[in-house]
């Protein structure tokens, strides 16, 4: 049997609910954000339809047709970056799709604002010269809801570009071995950000108790 979501946290009128791997929901007043949804590591028939779906990049374990179709009406927007928008369309989504390569932003929705990060690979390759994650390919995404600031990352190392956010309230870093952070670099990267609540994502083990000794004004979810 499939988990189901474990958690909902609650930030006023922000909530934060964890799927699995890297997908999970934010939530709020009537927008419901669904990302990266991914049917190994869930039941999405049984999940609430999404208002709006933002899709990292195109890797199988990110973008998963299947769950997407599970958890969209005629209304949801679809968010993504370029290769990605490809593959909505190639595979039969008519819904409205907003394209976004790194740096760009949408004001779709009158209370959320949405703008395309970097996220690659500095050093992990698949095979030399090709990083796992190829700058450029893929999006992290920061929101700005209710006056928070909120930053999913995506699949990525440490990258330059993280020391340019500030007054982040909520952070989704990955952890994960060959493709995206060792511990040590996941650390350094949340001590760069300085998130007021960190969660872990995309990992297989994590020790969030060691983590939080580390990061003593950061609260580690």
């Amino acid at each position: 049997m499939k988990a189901q979501p474990d958690t909902t946290d609650y930030y006023g009128p922000i909530s934060v609910t964890r799927i699995s791997h890297a997908a999970l929901y934010i939530g709020y007043e009537n927008e419901l954000i669904a990302v990266d949804p991914y049917g190994e590591g869930a039941d999405y028939t049984m999940l609430p339809k999404a208002t709006t779906v933002l899709i990292t990049h195109d890797h199988y374990d990110h973008y998963d047709p299947e769950a997407l179709r599970a958890i969209a009406t005629d209304q949801t927007v679809f968010i993504a970056p370029p290769k990605a928008t490809e593959r909505l369309r190639v595979d039969g989504f008519t819904q409205r799709i907003i394209t976004l390569a790194n740096g760009d932003t949408t004001d779709y929705n009158r209370s959320i604002r949405i703008r395309a990060l970097p996220a690659y690979n500095v050093v992990r390759e698949r095979r030399p010269g090709v990083p796992f994650h190829p700058k450029g390919e893929g999006n992290g995404y920061l929101l700005t809801i209710n006056e928070k600031r909120i930053y999913i990352a995506g699949d990525t190392e440490l990258i330059p570009e993280m020391r340019e956010l500030n007054f982040i309230f909520i952070a989704f870093l990955p952890l994960m071995l060959p493709y995206t952070m060792s511990e040590e670099e996941f650390i350094e990267a949340a001590k760069i950000i300085e998130p007021e609540y960190l969660y872990p994502y995309h990992y297989e083990t994590v020790d969030r108790k060691r983590i939080q000794e580390q990061l003593a004004v950061v609260q580690v979810r």
